[in-house]
């Protein structure tokens, strides 16, 4: 079984991005998006006028949370092999409802 990672959150996150579940490089790095060829953080940083493909992931989070931002996945764990979607099985849910405790401004 597989296990992702905990939301980056603040008390005053409002907007929450949510991926399925992280791929074999997020895994493995232990980071959001990690695969080079994601183009999550480049996007993100057109959208928000932040250069997060250049910084270091802990300043990524710090300046995505700075602009009200979390991100999550909406599983927890599952069985999957590679880093496909359609692949996923014995899919666990995240707790929605706890998190919405700890963020209490998330729409």
């Amino acid at each position: 079984m597989l296990r992702g990672f905990p939301p980056v959150v603040a008390a005053d996150t409002h907007t929450l991005i949510l991926g399925s579940f992280p791929g074999e490089a997020s895994l493995a790095a232990t980071q959001y998006y990690a695969h080079p060829r994601n183009q999550f953080w480049r996007l993100l940083g057109a959208v928000l006028d932040e250069p997060f493909a250049e910084l270091a992931y802990e300043e990524r989070l710090r300046r995505l949370l700075s602009h009200g931002i979390g991100v999550w996945d909406v599983l927890a764990a599952c069985h999957r092999e590679g880093s496909l979607d359609a692949a996923i099985r014995n899919a666990q849910p995240n707790d929605f409802a706890s998190l919405r405790e700890h963020s209490p401004t998330l729409r």
